[in-house]
């Protein structure tokens, strides 16, 4: 029976055989329609590059409330322990119910700072790009399938579909969580490491770096438990593996989070236990995908 299956497989791929010709026609045509939806996608974006730009810089304004009121608190410390004038670090006539940003005479600033005139375009520029190219992403991986997907058997076209929906959604997670959770704290935390003695000035350049290699390395991050529970299901991994060894991926974890992010240990640490984490939850996923599919083979 399994070898009629395969043969019909194969009878069916020989069908659809192309040329060499035929094969760069269809990837052409495949190509342009992804160009015109990213081009289409970056018009749109461009459009609202000013609202893009203020939701890529949220998690800076957040970080940058945290600082202020760690900013009031060592103000006040000084004023107590040196008698110094209020004067000094806060401004007159301000409510007492005001924000930590209103009270401070100079206050850490929300907005970025660029370094020449055409800072600002370029960020406008990265940020349309980069919203433009998850915007199309949908349509380019669709027509990337459609290319592949013609070459593939029948079983091995089942795994995509089980597991490739599932990975892009662990991607987006992965994006939202460093987007929302490891952005602000990881900028909160390296700026207050030395808050006392360095006024934190924050950059076009460097902002942009950090929140887009962040975001990046832990939406491929997040893909740990799909690839775990997938070389589990077929058989190439047994969950004792991942078991055994445990010890060794923390190491693995804490290389790929000094490669990925900024080199300071506090990020790094940010995204290595996720990571380990993730582990965890792969692990726990392929011991049962694996008994799932024992009791289906032995059914």
């Amino acid at each position: 029976m399994a070898t009629q299956i395969e043969q019909s497989e194969a009878a069916r791929l020989e069908g659809t055989r192309m040329t060499l010709g035929e094969h760069l026609e269809e990837l052409r045509g495949r190509l342009v329609r992804s160009a015109v939806a990213f081009v289409l996608a970056l018009a749109v974006a461009w459009g609202f590059h000013e609202t893009l730009s203020d939701v890529v810089q949220e998690p800076l304004r957040r970080a940058v409330e945290w600082l202020n009121a760690d900013l009031v608190e060592i103000h006040e410390a000084e004023i107590l322990e040196q008698g110094l004038s209020p004067t000094r670090f806060f401004r007159t006539g301000v409510p007492e119910d005001a924000s930590p940003t209103e009270r401070l005479l100079r206050p850490i600033p929300s907005d970025l700072r660029g370094d020449g005139a055409g800072s600002g375009f370029f960020f406008y520029l990265r940020v349309s790009l980069y919203f433009a190219f998850l915007g199309a992403a949908p349509i380019i991986l669709w027509q990337l399938w459609q290319f592949i997907a013609a070459g593939l058997y029948s079983d091995e076209k089942r795994v995509v579909h089980r597991y490739f929906p599932a990975s892009l959604l662990l991607f987006a997670a992965g994006i939202v969580f460093g987007f929302t959770v490891m952005v602000p704290y990881g900028q909160y935390f390296l700026a207050r490491f030395s808050l006392e003695q360095f006024r934190y000035d924050p950059k076009v350049d460097e902002y942009f770096q950090f929140i887009k290699s962040l975001c990046l390395a832990l939406g491929i991050v997040f893909q740990l438990p799909i690839l775990m529970l997938g070389l589990a299901r077929l058989g190439i991994v047994e969950p004792a593996f991942y078991a055994r060894y445990r010890g060794h991926f923390l190491l693995v974890a804490l290389l790929f989070a000094a490669l990925m992010t900024p080199p300071d240990p506090i990020t790094q640490m940010m995204m290595a236990v996720p990571m380990v984490l993730l582990y965890e939850v792969g692990y726990r996923l392929s011991r049962l995908g694996r008994r799932a599919a024992d009791s289906a083979a032995s059914a």
